[in-house]
């Protein structure tokens, strides 16, 4: 009757493991389609137990545990090369909107613009004294104006938003810092008595596979299967405790007045700076600091030397007023985002230059005597020579705008004098008269410059074909000996190539590293993702060894009547 008894619990055990083989297998079906989700295996041994006659009998199947089927070195090797998607993605995505910026090709792009800029100079060119074709010049230049500001802002804009996803990336950090912290927690106290904590281990894989890419991370884990999570050489999670970073915005002034920002990140505790090595906020870095900058760096670029090549030669120019040394673009202009107009055209398209005055000359200070410039006398004319006149025959005309400097010295003090408070000059005759008397009988000092070709009337076309042929002239990279080699579109042409360049590089890198992920996760899918097929199978299996099993224990159960009935 022992050994009856003995059968009977040998299939009971039976009995429970078919149960919980069957809950696993329920289990993986379940959750089949759960991203993260790892296969879970039940784990069982023959039991025994030792027979003084017969030795070691056996006493049924024993559970060892429920253990996931995955391979953690896969998870490791997705997880570095999650580092590198991080960065190339996002490096693509700014790529991707620095070419919607610029728009090239295109009739919207500023290639466009600066072709119409052009074009408009070249109808000045053929119609110098219509002022109509002066205004058409000056509105394309404000186009052009407006589309450089548009640009540079957008830029600019760009590395704002670019900021505002640090911001977003860094909570996010910090949030799964603290729910791997508490996964540690929860892992220990499982794994302390020998157990498995499948689900916690998966969930804690899935916040560390979107971790690794924010940011670099290195782990290692303890004999109670908890985790220290490392980046860039700190820190971040321990079994003890974890640490949470915070932003620091730090403003910088901009040439147009307006104010940049920049996001940098920090330890809360230390407020030690953290730059993460890899992942996709190194990738913003890389992005707001690098690659964008790159671009303005360059439009600027173009932006400034247009302005300067132009102002150069209408500043040499004359306009229908006959003046000289006026500037087409404000001089002080730095980059893109602070070119415009000069306020002489502005003012009045009559200031446009687009007669030659040939080459500019210097005039030595020309020392007048005494009285000689006295309130009220004629004008006196600016020699080109330090001769007092009038006995200086040679007279500085088509003296250079904005040029004129009149210094006094009286009673020893020497002061520097307003034009047209303190005096005038006419910049065509090249005269120079006092407005007032108080600086009568003082030592006068001029210094001016003028130009030595004459005006020779509006339909002097010269300075505006010389503007428009810039087109063609190279102005742009100069080489090793101060030669320029490239002209304004092809400078831009360059850089708009590299932009295409620099995104197909950093979405070819992105493919490959998406591949390469993509193959560990198809590797990882065969050991730990679930096969209904297989599950359907095991259901099976099990549901017949628990039949078996009831069978045996029915067929004890009579075996027990009957001896029950012979005892009676």
């Amino acid at each position: 009757m022992a050994g009856l008894f003995s059968i009977l619990q040998t299939q009971t055990r039976s009995l429970f493991a078919s149960q919980l083989g069957m809950d696993v297998a329920g289990q993986n079906i379940s959750n089949a389609d759960i991203d993260g989700y790892s296969r879970k295996r039940l784990n069982m041994t023959a039991d025994y137990r030792f027979d003084g006659t017969f030795g070691q009998m056996g006493f049924g199947v024993n559970v060892i545990n429920i253990e996931r089927v995955r391979d953690t070195l896969i998870d490791q090797q997705i997880r570095r090369q999650n580092h590198e998607v991080g960065v190339y993605e996002e490096a693509d995505k700014t790529l991707e909107q620095i070419e919607n910026i610029f728009l090239e090709p295109g009739d919207t792009g500023l290639q466009s613009y600066i072709d119409k800029f052009f074009d408009a100079w070249q109808n000045v060119a053929n119609n110098p004294a219509d002022l109509s074709a002066r205004t058409m010049v000056k509105t394309q230049a404000e186009i052009l104006i407006e589309v450089f500001h548009n640009v540079s802002g957008e830029l600019r804009d760009l590395k704002q938003n670019i900021n505002a996803k640090i911001s977003n990336d860094v909570a996010r950090v910090n949030e799964i810092s603290k729910e791997v912290y508490n996964l540690n927690l929860e892992i220990g106290t499982v794994e302390v008595g020998n157990q498995n904590a499948n689900d916690s281990r998966d969930k804690r894989d899935k916040l560390l596979k979107e971790l690794s890419k924010l940011i670099d991370i290195d782990t290692i884990e303890n004999d109670q299967g908890q985790i220290s999570v490392t980046s860039a050489g700190n820190m971040l999670v321990s079994p003890a405790g974890y640490r949470l970073l915070e932003t620091t915005t730090t403003a910088f002034p901009q040439p147009d007045g307006t104010q940049e920002n920049n996001i940098g990140i920090r330890f809360q505790d230390s407020k030690r700076d953290f730059t993460p090595l890899s992942g996709a906020i190194s990738g913003l870095y890389q992005c707001r600091d690098v690659i964008i900058p790159d671009y303005e760096n360059r439009l600027d670029t173009l932006a400034k030397t247009m302005a300067d090549k132009i102002n150069e030669l209408h500043e040499s120019g004359y306009n229908l007023y006959g003046y000289s040394g006026n500037a087409f673009f404000d001089p002080r202009v730095t980059g893109a985002s602070d070119i415009n107009l000069s306020a002489e055209i502005l003012q009045d398209v009559q200031n446009i230059a687009a007669a030659t005055g040939g080459e500019a000359n210097y005039a030595t200070p020309n020392v007048f005597a005494a009285g000689v410039l006295d309130f009220g006398n004629a004008p006196v004319p600016l020699s080109k020579t330090n001769a007092l006149p009038p006995a200086g025959t040679d007279v500085a005309r088509n003296t250079i705008h904005g040029s004129v400097t009149l210094t006094a010295t009286l009673a020893g003090v020497t002061t520097t004098l307003r034009e047209n408070i303190d005096y005038h000059v006419d910049y065509v005759n090249g005269t120079i008269q006092m407005l007032h008397a108080g600086y009568n009988g003082a030592q006068m000092t001029a210094t001016f410059q003028y130009r030595s070709g004459g005006f020779k009337g509006e339909g002097d076309n010269a300075n505006a074909v010389a503007i428009a042929q810039l087109r063609g002239a190279l102005t742009m990279e100069p080489d090793p000996i101060g030669n320029a080699t490239n002209t304004f579109s092809q400078y831009y042409g360059a850089f708009i190539g590299k932009l295409g360049l620099n995104r197909t590089e950093a979405k070819s890198n992105l493919d490959t590293r998406n591949f390469l992920i993509n193959q560990y996760e198809q590797h990882q899918d065969s050991l730990a993702g679930v096969s209904i097929d297989e599950e359907m199978a095991d259901i099976v299996k099990y549901q017949h060894t628990y039949q078996a099993s009831a069978r045996v224990i029915s067929t004890c159960s009579q075996m027990l009547d009957v001896l029950m009935n012979m005892a009676t």
